[in-house]
């Protein structure tokens, strides 16, 4: 039983087109006429597939294959709809057409599992509308309940409840969302890992934990001639060594770290005068929640260390902290069999971006297949990724959703 690739590179091919911009890129915002338009076409595949098609009050696709058994939730499978401004034709776009393709190739074949499945299009994953990233999953699970819609607003003012009132998509009608049991997402990877390896695909082990945090030097601007370089106290010479340092310990962590001074504000920022302040942003990732609170307690550390040895004080902003969402077990399970069963080999990597499933898994069981992004881009019109290995991660995409769906709730 296998998926049709070249229905599903033709689907993708289509599905580019839809908020095709001048820049060669795509731009589809979640709730405007692009996603509408987008939503409406795969819909039509959907409907035609045979599968039971709508879409929920916030805007997200819903296309169902029954299972025999009417009453057990479902395995949602997807992505999301909505591109970043100028984005590229297969970030999101593959999981949806890919859940597509799966469960019309099962019907074909007169597969009918346990329990049934169903394919989701997410409406807002982004969050360039509202600042909100992945919110059509928070919307799903009930994080943003109803009542806050008239208080999210986009940069005119306008709000997701407004948004909500006007999106309307001829012929897809309003449906209500499914009980689901467990959510797998398959999606491009967005970074070199697998293309550089030569790899057709992996499956996730956990989308990484993030942590933010701004550290301030306060030295003392001086004249930048006549101060002799031993009475200097030099914020820059802080945030320097300090960039360098953070560097230094995600190098350190086997690959199980990254880490970003994305931030390097220098204060008056004059060239005959010596900084006298200055201010970093610090990021750290990583997919091991105790390997993030290590880091987090040596960037402490060196920021005291480093502000001592160059006659500083210093100032570190309370930690932001999205911890590390490691994929549910038997799902992990799943998606490695299923590249397996598909021919491929059995391979897993981190996810180093948020996804769908980072909110999902707040509620579901989920489980994540990448395929390469080629060259590691992405959020680019230049965002490119082989049929072959389009069609190699929805072929691991069935393989798990159907073992999935036979065996007991994980």
């Amino acid at each position: 039983m296998k998926v049709n690739e070249g229905r599903l590179w033709g689907r993708l091919q289509c599905l580019g087109r839809i908020g095709a911009d001048e820049r060669g890129g795509v731009t589809r915002p979640g709730f405007g006429s692009a996603h509408a338009e987008a939503l409406a076409q795969v819909a039509t595949w959907a409907r035609e597939a045979g599968l039971e098609t709508g879409r929920d009050d916030t805007g997200n696709l819903i296309a169902v294959l029954p299972g025999r058994d009417p009453d057990a939730p479902l395995i949602a499978l997807g992505s999301h709809l909505d591109s970043v401004p100028n984005g590229g034709r297969f970030d999101g776009a593959l999981g949806v057409v890919a859940a597509v393709e799966v469960l019309q190739t099962l019907r074909e074949h007169d597969v009918r599992p346990r329990r049934g499945l169903a394919a989701l299009g997410f409406a807002d994953e982004e969050g360039n509308t509202f600042g909100i990233g992945v919110m059509s999953a928070q919307l799903w699970i009930g994080e943003i309940p109803p009542d806050r819609y008239p208080t999210i607003v986009d940069g005119e003012g306008r709000s997701l409840e407004a948004y909500l009132r006007a999106f309307d998509v001829p012929g897809v009608p309003l449906v209500a969302r499914p009980a689901l049991a467990a959510y797998l997402e398959l999606h491009v990877e967005q970074g070199p890992v697998l293309d550089d390896a030569g790899a057709s695909a992996a499956a996730v082990e956990a989308i990484v934990g993030i942590s933010r945090t701004t550290v301030t030097f306060n030295g003392q601007a001086n004249h930048a001639g006549t101060t002799p370089m031993a009475l200097r106290r030099d914020a820059l010479w802080g945030g320097a060594e300090l960039a360098l340092a953070v560097r230094d310990l995600a190098n350190a962590s086997g690959e199980r770290a990254v880490a970003t001074v994305g931030v390097f504000e220098v204060t008056p920022g004059a060239t005959n005068v010596i900084p006298g302040r200055t201010r970093l942003r610090i990021e750290l990732r990583s997919p091991d929640e105790d390997r993030l609170a290590t880091l987090r307690d040596e960037v402490e550390a060196l920021v005291t260390t480093v502000a001592r040895r160059n006659g500083l004080t210093a100032a570190t902003e309370p930690w932001h902290h999205a911890p590390a969402v490691p994929m549910h077990p038997a799902l992990l399970r799943a998606t490695q069999d299923a590249l397996v069963t598909a021919g491929l080999p059995e391979r897993t990597m981190p996810s180093w971006a948020g996804h769908d499933a980072k909110v999902m898994a707040r509620r579901l069981p989920v489980g994540m297949l990448f395929v390469p992004s080629k060259g590691g881009l992405s959020h680019t019109p230049d965002e490119d990724t082989d049929a072959s290995h389009c069609a190699a991660g929805a072929q691991a995409l069935l393989h798990a959703a159907l073992r999935l769906a036979d065996e007991a709730t994980p």
